[in-house]
């Protein structure tokens, strides 16, 4: 007798569809694996993938920061003023190559490059119109004012084109006057043992052409002086490249302390032709 006879034909049927069942059940499972990876919903939406390192969509990109301008402009000499805009200016040298880009630093570069202000106290700029205004600078906390006066001018840049001082009142000569050698003075002023330094100098030259003083008050008003200063007048046609033939009347009075500027006035002038 066979321990294992052979199975029946239905036995073996029920076997191979419990395989078939198997077979089928796996193909759909691989394929709903499948799906999920090509189709199913990704980091940035559906029917993407991202990997982990990959970047997300990228955001707009903020306008880069404007690039600050230097404010002194040294370099090549740039385009001359016109001649009579060259007229006004008391510093920088028109025709030179030194220029500033805001009235602040114009006005620092007049006290302490030509007035000779040790280390002055700013004010504020002061706006009038657009393209003009003034600015406020003291010797210390306290001391005397003197004013700049500052202009943008055609070319962009700012000058100082005058400076008023509470101690000295200059009358004559005026602004834009022509002047020769030597120079009549009159005005009013208080300083200390009555004495204002007079000074004239050409557009770009930091050497004075000539010196002087005049002898006003030294008490609480200001009283009346009056006055002549030799000086060396190259002529018409000397001053900057801009063709303006002039530059700068300085008046000041100086420190007791360490001779500083205590506070100036300054004017544009011209320069007579010579005789």
């Amino acid at each position: 007798m066979n321990e294992n006879p052979a199975p029946s034909a239905r036995g073996r049927n029920a076997v191979i569809v419990l395989l078939a069942a198997a077979l089928v059940a796996a193909a759909v499972w691989i394929a709903v694996l499948l799906m999920q990876q090509a189709g199913g919903p990704g980091q940035n939406g559906p029917g993407t993938t991202t990997s982990p390192g990959s970047p997300g969509p990228s955001a707009t990109s903020a306008p880069p920061s404007p690039t600050a301008s230097a404010s002194e402009l040294p370099g090549t000499p740039p385009a001359l003023l016109p001649a009579a805009e060259a007229a006004t200016v008391i510093w920088p040298d028109p025709g030179g190559t030194l220029r500033y880009g805001t009235p602040e630093d114009a006005a620092g570069g007049f006290a302490e490059e030509l007035a000779g202000f040790a280390d002055p106290v700013y004010g504020e700029f002061m706006q009038g119109d657009a393209r003009s205004g003034e600015l406020e600078v003291r010797s210390t906390e306290g001391g005397a004012v003197t004013t700049v006066m500052l202009r943008q001018l055609s070319d962009g840049h700012w000058y100082a084109i005058g400076a008023a001082s509470s101690e000295i009142r200059l009358d004559v000569p005026a602004a834009g006057d022509m002047i020769g050698s030597p120079v009549a003075l009159s005005g009013l002023s208080r300083a200390f043992e009555a004495t204002v330094g007079v000074e004239v100098y050409a557009h770009g030259t930091a050497v004075p052409l000539g010196t002087g003083i005049v002898m006003g008050g030294s008490g609480p008003d200001l009283e009346p002086f009056s006055g002549s200063i030799q000086w060396e007048n190259p002529g018409s046609g000397s001053g900057s490249g801009s063709g303006s033939g002039g530059g700068t009347l300085l008046l000041f009075i100086s420190s007791a302390a360490d001779g500083s500027a205590w506070t100036a006035a300054a004017v544009p002038v011209g320069f007579a032709a010579q005789p």
